[in-house]
């Protein structure tokens, strides 16, 4: 440890070995400063974090029991329901009575029985439904309370009761709307619910089911809690098969991505004794997992909550904090650096007399002596700026005579302003004149010149290049009797690419002179430039619909861009493709491709990315 301390020390001492006093002084004051406070934060963020944490699993705990509670109240009225209507004789003697029923007999049981049945649902606000299901075949339904079998038969839950051979039956998170109806006058709406299910028996034979069902918002109250749906979620966990009941809306198991099946694997063999906590990681997110016996047989409350929730109120606190901190630790380094300045007054007085050297004084006045370090410094710089002195006086007499050799060439060179003022007059008297195609072909021919000359830079955006070519087929085709139709197919993604100056050119030129030219003397001829690509290269196609060639021409126009020179084909090609690969490398450059009598492609390979 002793040797770590000691490099570290010996490493920033070489840092600050170059760095100036002013420097110095402030990379001594900031640690002296930042560290007690990067170590306070530290310890302040950890003892908040953990007191955050403890309150958080406190109201977990607290909402986990008012959850239990809320359950077991829930209920309890859901079975005192199915208790209440399981003892009422007349209802049960109407279930089982399988021979028709006159209608004094119905009228009779509707006044009685029936509104009855609606009082006790009514009574009850947290009750959604009382549903019977009647296996009498004859039975009299009276909606939306008894039904026949035939309308429920066909669902799972349904069978599960009649297995259970009058046991209780718990149906958890369902939608109600599992009743097959057969007109548009009784439409239910889709809610999802909890229901308590049980056969009805009369006389020992089972004679039909009694439902009562409850929304699950009101059955478990905290899991639905608006308020609270963003910083925890609620679940039902049978221990057995582990099945999950929850709030499939909440924005933690959306927002947070969280893994249902990973975490029932976390959750095997955890679910034991009456509650308990644990910790669970999940994709970089920790999370805090608090669990609690449910009411319901085999079955826990379990409620987790992402750490990150718990500490983001904290961490947005303490940023605050580090910004005033670090707002004050820059005021006072402004003023350790003015007190620093003046205690270094003598030094910046060379660093004055360094700035004049910088506008042109080379011999100012440093009154600063002495035999210490700063008097030193001031007595070289004096010495150094005579040095300076001689060598630049040299070095101007060599400029002047280098001036002068250049001034003698370029007067034997041509004035390209003047081509292009000569060029603009013509065309000014061609408009007046009202010879318009002369004027453009100037007008063409001068931005052509510009653009031939104008060589900043090896690369120009495609747009320019583009433009180039535009003014080029507007020259060439004065020289054919029909028109040369020039179509640019390139999605605007691609006009601001730089490629290689005057690369395009050789091959519209090479499409005009020896693909279109014979075709120019009976008809329009085409050029298409366009740009396809892949995730690597793109490809520049100039195509014409010429004269085209063979296959044996078109491997040794291949061969002669490639290297293999014959005296049958120009230089405008093979240029191009050599510059291509010495600017991007030997995967790049033109490939040709031809059919006679219909068209010839020259495709050029150039990178996608600019290097």
């Amino acid at each position: 440890m002793k040797r770590i301390v000691e490099m570290f020390i010996e490493k920033i001492s070489k840092i600050l070995a170059d760095r100036s006093l002013m420097k110095k002084s402030m990379a001594v004051y900031i640690p002296i400063i930042a560290i007690p406070i990067v170590v306070f934060y530290i310890y302040a963020y950890q003892s908040l974090s953990s007191n955050a944490r403890k309150d958080a699993i406190a109201e977990l705990n607290y909402e986990i029991n008012v959850e239990s509670d809320a359950i077991e109240k829930n209920m309890y009225i859901m079975r005192n329901i199915v208790s209440t209507v399981d003892r009422d004789k007349k209802l049960l003697d109407f279930i089982a009575f399988e021979e028709d029923k006159d209608v004094k007999y119905l009228i009779s049981f509707s006044d009685e029985k029936y509104k009855q049945l609606i009082g006790l649902q009514n009574n009850n606000p947290a009750i959604k439904q009382i549903n019977i299901f009647s296996r009498n075949s004859n039975i009299n339904e009276f909606w939306p309370i008894i039904y026949a079998e035939k309308r429920v038969a066909h669902n799972n839950w349904y069978k599960e009761v009649l297995s259970k051979d009058g046991a209780e039956y718990w149906n958890i998170n369902h939608y109600d709307d599992d009743i097959k109806t057969e007109t548009m006058f009784h439409q239910q709406n889709s809610d999802l619910i909890v229901s308590l299910n049980k056969v009805m028996k009369y006389s020992g034979s089972s004679i039909g089911v009694i439902r009562v069902t409850m929304k699950a918002e009101d059955f478990f109250p905290n899991m639905y809690k608006e308020e609270k749906l963003s910083k925890r979620q609620m679940y039902l966990i049978n221990k057995n098969d582990l099945t999950i009941k929850t709030n499939e809306k909440n924005t933690v198991i959306n927002d947070y991505g969280f893994d249902i099946v990973r975490f029932k694997e976390f959750l095997k063999g955890k679910l034991t004794g009456g509650r308990g906590e644990a910790t669970y990681s999940q994709d970089g997110e920790e999370y805090i997992v608090l669990f609690k016996e449910a009411p319901m047989v085999d079955n826990y409350l379990v409620s987790i909550i992402p750490v990150r929730s718990i500490t983001q109120s904290i961490t947005e606190s303490m940023s605050v904090l580090i910004f005033v901190a670090v707002l004050c630790l820059i005021l006072l380094s402004i003023i350790i650096y003015f007190a620093t300045k003046a205690l270094l007054r003598r030094f910046y007085i060379i660093l004055k007399a360094v700035k004049q050297v910088r506008t042109g004084d080379l011999m100012p006045a440093i009154p600063v002596y002495g035999t210490d370090e700063i008097g030193v410094l001031a007595h070289n710089l004096r010495q150094m700026m005579k040095t300076i002195d001689t060598l630049i006086k040299e070095s101007i007499n060599k400029e002047v005579m280098t001036k002068e050799a250049e001034l003698r060439a370029l007067k034997t060179q041509i004035d390209a302003h003047f081509l292009y003022n000569t060029l603009e007059n013509i065309r000014m008297m061609a408009v007046v004149e009202e010879n318009f195609m002369v004027s453009d072909c100037l007008a063409s021919l001068g931005d052509m010149m510009r653009y031939n000359m104008k060589w900043n830079n090896e690369f120009v955006p495609l747009k320019e290049e583009l433009n180039h070519i535009k003014n080029y087929v507007a020259l060439m085709t004065l020289r054919y009797d029909y028109r040369i139709n020039l179509k640019v197919d390139i999605d605007s993604t691609f006009l601001d690419k730089l490629i290689l100056k005057l690369t395009i050119q050789p091959l519209v030129e090479n499409a005009v002179k020896h693909g279109i030219s014979e075709k120019l003397r009976d008809g329009d001829g085409n050029v298409v430039i366009s740009i396809d690509s892949d995730d690597t290269y793109i490809y520049l196609t100039v195509e014409d619909d010429g004269r085209g060639m063979d296959d044996e021409e078109v491997k040794k126009l291949q061969g002669h861009i490639d290297g293999n020179m014959s005296t049958s084909y120009g230089l405008g090609l093979k240029n191009v493709n050599e510059r291509i690969k010495l600017f991007y490398g030997d995967k790049y450059g033109i490939t040709v491709e031809s059919k006679k009598e219909v068209y010839t492609k020259i495709i050029m390979k150039l990178p996608k990315q600019d290097n």
